[in-house]
């Protein structure tokens, strides 16, 4: 099995790898929508859009913690794979150890923040008063939770990083199941409310943990966690942090985007940051996709990478790319002619909200087109492990484009300037993400023509 795996990474038609190591990543990614739209339509069966607007303004602090687990995930899966690639499996070992320990420190001081700051953080967020309970009781259960939160999504990130990525998506099942499970009874039967749909995403999230440290515990994985000799090494942590902080500042950013958005839409009243919200999480469901075939990309890279085969590597990309601005042209054609029936499964015939959610989701999908091809850029660049390219790749979208553009087309064309703000930023940083990623591979391709054949590269296929 192990052998295999390697064969995959190593030797496998490009187009095959990246199905194999994509499709079930997508399928994972498909599950981790249906967590956040099982909560979604739970709570929309409540037939109130206060609940649905507080539980849109509480995302960024999801969102948050995603970014928080993005730090070690994104690090220790980069560092990993290339560690692979070099044979050096005490080091990966060292890694994965390593990315458990800090993800634990970091999961203290988010539950901090939860038992002491929710009401701070809620109010940061603008919540309106008629909602504002509600986004505070939502808030404070994902924070007590958060070290379900961030194991879960660290451990099932480092199994993909080493290809196994059917493990990763067998534990997203376990926890989405859970999740469906869970949501109709803690907020309909137990009276729960938002925080009842906080409650089970945390505990869909400690199952998975859990399935994912029994795969470890199995040893059957080409990495293993192990306390017996483990040291700290500054190389390792220093690594992690490299790639993992870039990587990481991307998702902090998106929250912070999403956080000005709302208090853009909020003055249009509570039926659009509800419709605002819907729309978003469906939104989901494309961006999910493409994430999915970037990080099942990113351990072949990785891989291929650290055993310096560079034909290959450009092949994956060039291979990736137009399987992601296919799929992105599908999915929007899909969203224009179902976007109302989408957002219905939500709105439950609520006319205000299903009426902005759909005209939200219009503008929104525009941005299909490039999601792909502007994630694929962003993972090739940190698979190389090149992080001060990724760091500028981090800051471009929400930095660089999105705010600038939100703040001018707000005043300009009001909510239309606000909703347009995200897809042509989009537009903007893959244009300049694929420039420099082009860039720095060429910059590998004549360094490793002046340093000559590595004797230990595959064979190109």
């Amino acid at each position: 099995m192990k052998q295999e795996r390697i064969e995959l990474l190593s030797h496998a038609p490009v187009r095959q790898a990246i199905l194999r190591l994509s499709l079930p990543v997508v399928a994972g990614m498909m599950i981790q929508v249906l967590y956040n739209l099982v909560d979604m339509f739970f709570i929309g069966l409540l037939k109130d859009a206060n609940p649905l607007a507080a539980v849109n303004i509480s995302t960024p602090v999801f969102m948050i913690l995603m970014a928080l687990a993005t730090i070690v995930s994104t690090g220790s899966a980069s560092y990993l794979s290339r560690c692979l690639g070099a044979k050096d499996y005490a080091t990966s070992n060292n890694t994965l150890t390593t990315s458990l320990l800090i993800t634990l420190i970091i999961s203290l001081f988010a539950m901090a923040a939860g038992l002491f700051f929710t009401p701070a953080v809620v109010r940061s967020l603008g919540a309106g008063e008629e909602y504002a309970a509600l986004a505070r009781g939502y808030t404070r259960v994902l924070l007590l939770g958060s070290p379900f939160i961030l194991g879960n999504y660290t451990l099932g990130q480092l199994l993909r990083a080493e290809g196994d990525a059917m493990s990763s998506v067998k534990g997203m099942l376990l926890g989405t199941a859970v999740n469906i499970v869970l949501d109709p009874l803690f907020i309909f039967a137990l009276h729960l409310g938002v925080s009842g749909a906080a409650l089970a995403t945390v505990l869909g999230n400690a199952l998975g943990l859990i399935y994912y440290v029994v795969v470890y515990a199995r040893a059957s994985t080409l990495v293993h966690f192990s306390i017996r000799g483990f040291s700290l090494k500054g190389t390792v942590i220093a690594e992690i942090f490299r790639i993992g902080i870039p990587a990481a500042l991307s998702q902090l950013l998106v929250s912070v985007a999403m956080i000005l958005t709302n208090r853009f839409v909020i003055p249009y009243g509570t039926t659009v940051v509800a419709g605002m919200g819907i729309a978003l999480k469906i939104m989901t469901m494309g961006s999910f996709i493409f994430m999915g075939f970037a990080a099942g990309c990113q351990p072949l890279v990785g891989f291929n990478y650290g055993a310096k085969n560079l034909l290959r590597v450009k092949r994956i990309l060039k291979e990736a790319v137009k399987m992601t601005v296919f799929l992105g042209a599908v999915l929007f054609l899909l969203f224009w002619i179902l976007g109302g029936p989408l957002i219905n499964l939500f709105a439950h015939n609520m006319t205000a909200i299903l009426d902005s959610g759909t005209s939200i989701l219009w503008i929104l999908s525009i941005s299909l087109f490039v999601l792909g091809p502007l994630m694929l850029a962003s993972t090739f660049v940190q698979a190389l492990g090149r992080a001060k390219a990724l760091l500028f790749l981090s800051v471009a979208r929400q930095g660089l484009f999105f705010i600038p553009l939100l703040l001018v087309l707000s005043q300009a064309f009001g909510l239309t300037g606000v909703l347009f703000a995200q897809p042509l930023s989009d537009v903007a940083t893959t244009a300049v993400a694929l420039s420099l990623l082009r860039s720095l591979l060429k910059q590998e391709e004549e360094k490793a023509n002046a340093q000559g054949p590595s004797p230990s590269s595959p064979l190109p296929s």
